[in-house]
């Protein structure tokens, strides 16, 4: 693979089970290409290279708010959604638009990296939650949210990957999904719900989403075509109540710069309209389903009883549990002697050394000789710590 196609943090020739990339064989590049150029040829091409409507590729949030309608029977209009650029670029928005340096948010610990660095950048107060095997623990939220209350502070919203969750793959489930919606009304915070895993899962039924629980009020929705289509794309969709939406949409960066990629919106549209999108994200579901049971496969065989690890209903991700007696820095500095790559958990969490004993494992980029071959010998250095360690 040439430099110029290796994905970003990727060292060539290693084994990076670090990377939540789609895999190159998985971007449906044959099937994109004909629509660009079709785009290309129209005669009103000119205005995809124009500054866009605010609210984003009409086209684009017809077709998503109709399958949301039909797939999860929410009462979606047209009003409801905007486009964006990137599930990511949506949480900057909104924690720019909701919270001001000093303001109070609640995430998961752990929680998604990259959303932890834009909390920091904004210079939040980040309150973690603990989570377990079915999600964060609802009794330590309502915990922390008294207290919080005794020292008349109110978080501003509270951030969450429910489905699949970056890094653990964990679902919340129903019972604490409708158990966080009646803590929002009561302390009035907003539900940042990062759902851009929902589409990759390996199961027929999901838990209602924040959104459909608390029927839009005080909910805002990401979702994003990185995982299902091409990240390079940047697009990604926000879901919201109206009001919210209308806010979001007259913002200035939106005023002054028009809408996200109306070049790229207008690819991705025509690709979902013309059923193609749905066609592959089927196909990518048993792609993925192929690499996740290769990797639990493979850590089943490799590891010790004394590390542990999430077996992940769809997503990209395998949350693993070191023996006590060895650390993830130990661990990453005698698995990069191999060229072999993966994510420490300290970057999960707010207080980083409450991951010293956690890897994230990714299955979606790499192929499944790699996923083998990586987890064996992670799997032998995890064992080998423990012999030394020993004598």
């Amino acid at each position: 693979m040439g430099a110029q196609s290796t994905p970003q943090g990727v060292v060539a020739g290693s084994i990076p089970l670090f990377a939540g990339h789609p895999a190159h064989e998985l971007l449906p590049i044959s099937s994109v290409r004909p629509l660009v150029d079709a785009i290309w040829s129209q005669p009103d091409v000119l205005r995809l290279f124009n500054y866009g409507n605010e609210q984003g590729n009409r086209q684009l949030i017809d077709f998503l708010a109709a399958r949301l309608q039909r797939s999860e029977n929410l009462p979606i209009c047209r009003e409801n959604l905007m486009i964006i650029g990137g599930s990511t670029w949506g949480v900057d928005m909104i924690t720019h638009h909701l919270a001001a340096p000093g303001d109070t948010i609640m995430v998961d610990a752990p929680s998604y990296r990259d959303a932890l660095h834009i909390f920091r950048d904004a210079r939040l107060d980040v309150q973690s939650i603990a989570i377990n095997a079915g999600g964060v623990i609802v009794d330590d939220m309502d915990r922390r949210l008294r207290d919080l209350a005794s020292r008349q502070r109110s978080p501003k919203f509270y951030y969450v990957v429910p489905n699949f969750q970056n890094p653990t793959g964990i679902t919340l489930g129903t019972e604490r999904r409708q158990a966080i919606v009646d803590l929002s009304k009561k302390y009035g915070f907003v539900i940042v719900e990062d759902d851009v895993y929902r589409d990759i899962r390996f199961v027929d039924d999901l838990p209602p989403s924040f959104y459909a629980l608390s029927r839009g009020e005080k909910v805002l929705r990401l979702g994003t075509f990185s995982k299902t289509l091409a990240p390079g794309l940047r697009i990604g969709w926000l879901i919201g109540h109206a009001d919210a939406v209308k806010r979001f949409v007259s913002s200035g960066m939106l005023r002054m710069g028009g809408g996200a990629n109306p070049f790229t919106a207008a690819i991705v549209a025509d690709f979902c309209s013309s059923g193609r999108w749905e066609k592959h994200v089927a196909w990518l579901r048993n792609q993925y389903r192929l690499r996740r049971d290769c990797a639990l496969a493979a850590l089943d065989a490799a590891m010790p009883r004394s590390a542990h690890w999430t077996r992940p209903e769809g997503g990209y991700f395998i949350w693993l549990r070191l023996p006590e007696n060895l650390t993830v820095d130990e661990l990453e500095a005698q698995a990069k002697a191999h060229n072999v790559y993966f994510a420490s958990g300290k970057g999960f969490f707010v207080h980083p050394e409450d991951g010293a004993h956690h890897v994230r494992l990714s299955f979606s980029y790499v192929p499944l000789e790699d996923l083998e071959s990586g987890i064996a010998t992670l799997g032998q250095l995890i064992k080998g710590a423990r012999r030394s360690r020993r004598h």
